[in-house]
């Protein structure tokens, strides 16, 4: 896959949990280089929880792996003057999040959203949904996530060449808390085998994936000619109940954490993600070895 990467970029675009798959990429791709000084982030930033974005070069190859954080995808910002006090910040469901131009000339884009899209992460917090200049104070949580993803169809058509650009979304990946959620002592912690059912994982991640397919089959003519490719790990990740890090996800000092702070949500490496990165690499393989791609919901 390096070779394939040279001079290239390669760039993901999301949530945190779009940062723990460009994880996963960065140690599979660096377990097969010789001298691992040459791998290094540009700006000279360390791999830590980091909120802005962070650009690995692979000097050897002269390809990046980046990570962008936009957990929404559409733009987070201030409401209009004269808004309600209840208002902190809105989200503008038509415009795309201000670093897009920073991702949309590189030669393969993976975008996903999904995490942040409940009413913890916006209405609780005074997060509304904007578009044009109004606010729109009785739109639901998932009717923003339907325009926010037709928003994102419509970027890709406007401003991405797609013969250059391998674009890819990736489907929302479940959460696995009993008894609760991150916040009331929900746990996954004695969780040892994979299931074969689906009853840990919430309702509203099948919504999600209906609301991101219906919009995709709406759209469906456009993306061909995007040659948009669906990485759809929903269904695959749905069984892994014990692939979370749960317990140790503040690392090796301070792990493990509070029976009752859990993380149910992000994935341990290896694990998961690494298979949806092998899937990733099928698709930049397709591509690669033919002049015409379709679209594919899988």
């Amino acid at each position: 896959m390096l070779e394939k990467l040279r001079n290239k970029r390669l760039v993901f675009v999301g949530d945190s949990i779009g940062r723990n798959q460009w994880e996963s990429l960065l140690c599979m791709l660096s377990s097969v280089v010789e001298n691992k000084d040459s791998i290094y982030e540009v700006n000279g930033s360390p791999i830590t929880k980091h909120k802005g974005f962070l650009i690995f070069m692979f000097k050897e190859y002269n390809c990046t792996v980046e990570y962008y954080r936009a957990p929404f995808l559409v733009l987070q910002s201030r409401p209009p003057i004269g808004s309600p006090e209840n208002i902190k910040s809105t989200l503008k469901l038509d415009q795309m999040d201000w670093t897009s131009w920073k991702w949309k000339d590189a030669d393969v884009l993976i975008f996903n959203t999904g995490h942040w899209w409940n009413y913890e992460k916006t209405i609780r917090g005074g997060c509304y949904f904007q578009e044009g200049t109004e606010v729109k104070l009785e739109m639901s949580v998932d009717d923003a996530y339907q325009r926010s993803i037709e928003t994102l169809v419509k970027w890709i058509h406007n401003e991405v060449d797609t013969n250059k650009t391998q674009v890819i979304f990736r489907t929302f990946a479940p959460v696995h808390f009993r008894g609760g959620d991150w916040r009331s002592g929900g746990s996954c912690h004695l969780e040892t085998l994979p299931e074969l059912g689906y009853s840990l994982v919430p309702s509203e991640t099948w919504g999600q994936l209906k609301i991101v397919a219906d919009v995709l089959s709406a759209s469906a003519e456009s993306l061909q000619k995007m040659k948009l490719d669906i990485l759809n790990v929903t269904l695959m990740s749905a069984q892994r109940k014990d692939g979370h890090s749960s317990l140790y996800y503040l690392g090796p000092i301070e792990s493990p954490a509070s029976l009752r702070r859990q993380d149910c949500s992000h994935w341990c490496l290896p694990g998961v993600p690494d298979t949806w990165n092998e899937i990733l690499y099928a698709y930049f393989l397709k591509r690669n070895s033919s002049p015409i791609s379709n679209s594919t919901y899988n």
